[in-house]
Parts: C-alpha cells; sequence; structure tokens
C-alpha cells in the first residue's frame, strides 16, 4: 500500500475519532423508571431504555416507542459518565416515533442537517447499549429511502435503510455523515432483514424541533393525498418533477379542490416537488409561516390546475 493511500486512511481515521468524540459528548441513556431518578445507580433498574442526543443545550430528542403504554411526564437521563439527572417530555410525535425531552442539565448539541440524504452516504451512528452504560459505534452507508416500516403499531413513512447492524438501546441514536452533522436518528432494526436498521430522516426532527420553538406544539396536516414518485411517468408527460396522484381519501379536498387520481402535484407554496419527502416538508413549512398551501398540478390531458387550501380548518389539521 503506498505512503499516499496510508496517509488518507489515517486522515478518515483521525477525522472519524474527532467526531466520535463530539458524538459522545452529546449522547445519553433515556430511562422511564417508576421508582424515579434517585441516585446514580439508577440506570440499573430501568423499565425501558433507549439513546438520545441533544439538539440544543437543554433539550433531547430520542424515539417515542419507550414510552409506550407509560403516562409519566417525567423521566431518568444519564450520561456516559454516570450522571443521573431528571428530563420531562415536552411533545411527542407518534407519526414520526419521535419525543422531545427538556432538562436543566447542559451539554454540547449536535446539529441537524436540513437537507435530505441520498444512497450511498457514509454514515456512523454511536449509541447505549440497552442495560449497560457503554457506547457502541457502527459504520456504514445509506442502503435506500422512502422506506415504510410499522413501528409500535403505527406505519412510519419516508424512512432511510441503513447497511449496518445495531443494537439492543441504539433507538434514539443520531445517524452522523462525515460532515459531523446529524442526517438521521436510528429507530429499529429492519423487519426484513437482522443486518440492516431504519433511521428517521433529520429534515423531520428538525422541521418537528422548529416548530416546536415557534408554536409550541407539533402540528400535522392532513390533506387526503396519496402520492407517487415515478421518474418514467414524469418522462412521458415531459415534466421535470413532480408527484403522481393515487388516491384521494378525504372528501373535503375533492369538494374544494379538482383533483383527479393520475394529476401530478408539481410545486406547493412555490417549492418544487421532486420526492415525497419534499411534499412534507413544504406541508410543514406552511404550518410554521401560517400560510395556505397552493397546489400546482398537471394534469394526463397537459392542463395545469391551481387549488388554494385553508389549513386553518379542523378538517385538515391534526395536533
Amino acid at each position: 500500500m503506498s505512503n499516499n493511500v496510508i496517509s488518507v486512511f489515517k486522515l478518515i481515521e483521525s477525522n472519524l475519532k474527532r467526531m466520535i468524540g463530539q458524538v459522545l459528548e452529546s449522547i445519553v441513556a433515556i430511562i422511564v423508571n417508576r421508582g424515579g431518578c434517585i441516585d446514580n445507580d439508577t440506570y440499573a433498574v430501568e423499565e425501558y431504555i433507549a439513546t438520545g442526543f441533544y439538539i440544543d443545550r437543554n433539550t433531547v430528542v430520542t424515539v417515542s416507542h419507550v414510552f409506550k403504554g407509560l403516562d409519566e411526564k417525567d423521566l431518568c437521563i444519564v450520561s456516559l459518565d454516570g450522571e443521573v439527572y431528571k428530563g420531562s417530555v415536552i411533545s411527542i410525535d407518534e407519526d414520526n416515533d419521535m419525543v422531545f425531552i427538556a432538562t436543566d442539565k447542559s451539554r454540547s448539541p449536535l446539529k441537524i442537517e436540513d437537507t435530505l440524504v441520498s444512497e450511498g452516504t457514509i454514515v456512523f451512528s454511536s449509541g447505549i447499549a440497552q442495560g449497560v452504560l457503554r457506547h457502541f459505534i457502527t459504520v456504514g452507508i445509506v442502503s435506500g429511502l422512502e422506506v415504510r416500516a410499522v413501528i409500535n403499531n403505527r406505519e412510519v413513512e419516508g424512512l432511510i435503510l441503513l447497511n449496518m447492524p445495531t443494537i439492543p438501546g441504539m433507538s434514539g441514536a443520531p445517524l452522523i455523515n462525515i460532515d459531523g452533522n446529524v442526517i438521521g436518528m436510528a429507530l429499529s432494526r429492519s423487519p426484513l432483514y437482522n443486518e440492516l436498521s431504519l433511521a428517521l430522516p433529520s429534515t423531520r426532527i428538525f422541521l418537528d424541533y422548529t416548530m416546536l420553538k415557534k408554536l409550541g406544539k407539533i402540528i400535522r396536516i392532513r390533506l387526503g393525498l396519496k402520492l407517487l414518485q415515478s421518474s418514467s411517468a414524469l418522462k412521458k408527460l415531459r415534466l421535470r418533477n413532480g408527484l403522481i396522484v393515487t388516491e384521494i381519501t378525504s372528501k373535503t379536498l375533492l369538494n374544494n379542490c379538482k383533483i383527479t387520481i393520475g394529476d401530478i402535484v408539481t410545486e406547493i407554496n412555490g417549492e418544487r416537488i421532486i420526492t415525497l419527502e419534499d411534499f412534507r416538508k413544504a406541508l410543514l413549512h406552511a404550518i410554521l409561516n401560517n400560510t395556505g398551501i397552493e397546489l400546482i398540478l398537471f394534469s394526463q390531458e397537459g392542463n395545469i390546475k391551481k387549488c388554494h387550501i385553508d389549513i386553518n380548518s379542523e378538517k385538515y389539521i391534526k395536533y
């Protein structure tokens, strides 16, 4: 092996070790314990455990499925050095298996990417093993996008598929790219392949967090549209972007807009729609900006349609 190749590998290794060090300062164990946070041995009698990480100096994000069947708002947070302190649930987003936790204990936050990761991206993750206060590091690549999976009896859409293993307790661990930024959050092993795992895109974390800071709660829009991403269908219509309407489940939407199955949604409020994640982000941007939704559609006959939707209507909003 040439000296140049060795130097490149040493540089990669050095940067990876540096980024791992930064991640270890941010990750914590999340414990739901009915006995409360008593002392530094609390983690030994945990009832549920996951990994969480700081997204600002006093806010932690983790998975919500560890709270299944529990009503407690207070929980225990344990750092890798064994320090135990309290956290309080701010808000839960069950649609994305995500929960935000406030704590008075400050730690170094990780930077959240607001762009969707692409296939082939090299990533690593570090989480805390279940029942043992010890971190575990895993490395892999993004193997697929827009994966659906049932987590905690609820279907979660638009997940990232990774060719990297996870161990019990790593749910909620940050997924880090080569820039050292969070591009996702580990959710679970793939139900189809034990060697693969699933992660939530960081775009969901970023927008939910932004919404919490601005509105004090997480809001969802239920338009009643099912869409399909198909490059071959777009080529036939000579379109560069758009999603195909495959199902309309809302009578309110049908009454307000002349949408038909086969129409192509090309824009929302001036934002070009290329992927399904673009569509989800545009809906959340509409909430954050307190605007209505203007859909631009292209019909199979080549006609352009416009449809304005009042998102303040309770028929479209879910809290």
